[in-house]
């Protein structure tokens, strides 16, 4: 949750003729303030003429969280001042993932007695399940030495809408791949051994800032199937743990799909190939995205315009980055393309959309067969090839490439529920 925002009230009345409308760059330079006082409280002093301390105004910081695909949960901390009579849950429309419009007051609570401790919570019904955006915030009226304060006005713009915050119904499980240190190279020698990396710490590094990059860029919610190193999960009356979910039971991870009321599975990974030299010095030609999607999300609209996205997005980075030269064929509705070994080895041929089908017709990976099973739309995200050099290296210079990977992968998802055009 943001932190709160204190104001002088006479600052804000001084200000309110002058006050301009907030452009998007206004809304983009106030989030790069607010990252840089992240883990603070902002305070805005009176101007240094000013010899008197003026009452000073609580602005609290909303957060959201999806309740059901027909309400959204709004929450605020309590102001901890006497003084605040009423609470104002207000909500405005948003396009491209950037708020618009005018607010529109959609609840009054009154205040009856102030808790330190408490906090607030308001539910927003929707009219439908159809995936919705919207920006909220939370205003309030103070009784400040006799004078009313209602933060709804426009002194206060600036201050109330840097403590709002997106809130949509649709929660996303990722799955970040193996477990442990599987996958790595650590002993290996010579070329093959060069910049140590472990597919499964790399996937959990991604998803944890796919998590991040969902809730503040676009107030898409998630779950983890882990969040450490070792992975636990609890199913049908049954705990399975490590090697039971990677080697067996992998279909409990995309169980938990619908599990946590999630609208959409996603599992994280990084490739290899077949080829028995040069196992982890590949030549930076094979490298490509690959976007395996399960039955449901094969049939599904927006199952496929998410796989596409991620994956041409994924290409046009890692060719911005120098990792690949290889590009992204897109695939339509019930037309991915099959699974094969040789296109997956092979120098210069470029990434798609694949629906890999087991020998009797189900989907092929443990992961998605076990979210088809409760018919969530699913999909496996190959980045790009651990087993070249170049992915190694990029990985172990900075989070750059695990977070911009992060951000291609929420950026698809986002514009699949039509959060961006």
């Amino acid at each position: 949750m943001k932190k709160r925002t204190i104001v002088s009230s006479l600052l804000a009345l001084s200000i309110l003729a002058a006050s301009p409308q907030r452009t998007p760059a206004a809304v983009q330079k106030a989030q790069e303030v607010q990252d840089q006082t992240a883990g603070q409280e902002t305070i805005q002093d009176l101007p240094d003429t000013q010899e008197t301390i003026e009452p000073q105004v609580v602005i609290p910081a909303a957060s959201t969280s999806k309740q059901s695909s027909t309400a959204i949960r709004i929450t605020w901390d309590a102001a901890e001042d006497a003084s605040v009579k009423y609470y104002y849950v207000m909500r405005r429309s948003t396009k491209n993932s950037i708020g618009k419009g005018a607010w529109t007051t959609i609840a009054e609570i009154e205040v009856e007695a102030a808790s330190q401790d408490a906090s607030y919570t308001y539910t927003d019904k929707l009219k439908s399940s159809a995936p919705q955006q919207y920006e909220y915030k939370i205003c309030t009226l103070f009784d400040l030495e006799g004078e009313a304060i209602d933060t709804r006005t426009d002194a206060y713009a600036d201050a109330t809408n840097e403590a709002a915050a997106f809130g949509t119904n649709i929660k996303v499980c990722i799955d970040a791949g193996h477990f442990g240190t599987l996958n790595n190279n650590f002993t290996f020698t010579g070329v093959d051994g060069n910049f140590p990396y472990s597919e499964a710490e790399f996937n959990l590094e991604t998803a944890k800032a796919l998590q991040t990059e969902l809730k503040d860029a676009y107030g898409i919610d998630s779950y983890l199937t882990r969040t450490k190193s070792s992975v636990s999960l609890s199913y049908g009356g049954k705990t399975y743990k490590n090697e039971n979910l990677d080697q067996k039971n992998i279909a409990v991870r995309g169980y938990m799909a619908k599990a946590k009321d999630c609208d959409l599975f996603v599992s994280l990974h990084t490739n290899s190939t077949s080829r028995q030299t040069k196992t982890w010095s590949q030549p930076k030609s094979i490298n490509k995205a690959y976007v395996f999607v399960n039955r449901p999300a094969h049939t599904s609209d927006i199952g496929m315009k998410i796989a596409n996205i991620i994956g041409t997005s994924l290409t046009e980075y890692n060719q911005e980055a120098g990792i690949q030269t290889a590009g992204f064929t897109k695939r339509s509705k019930n037309r991915a393309a099959s699974f094969s070994t040789i296109q997956n080895d092979a120098a210069k041929t470029n990434g798609t959309v694949i629906h890999r089908r087991s020998s009797s017709g189900s989907d092929y990976y443990g992961v998605l067969r076990g979210a088809a099973v409760d018919g969530v739309p699913g999909i496996l995200v190959e980045h790009a090839f651990h087993v070249t050099q170049i992915v190694r290296k990029r990985a172990a210079l900075s989070t750059d490439l695990s977070e911009n990977w992060a951000a291609c992968d929420a950026y698809g998802i986002a514009c699949g529920y039509g959060f961006l055009k």
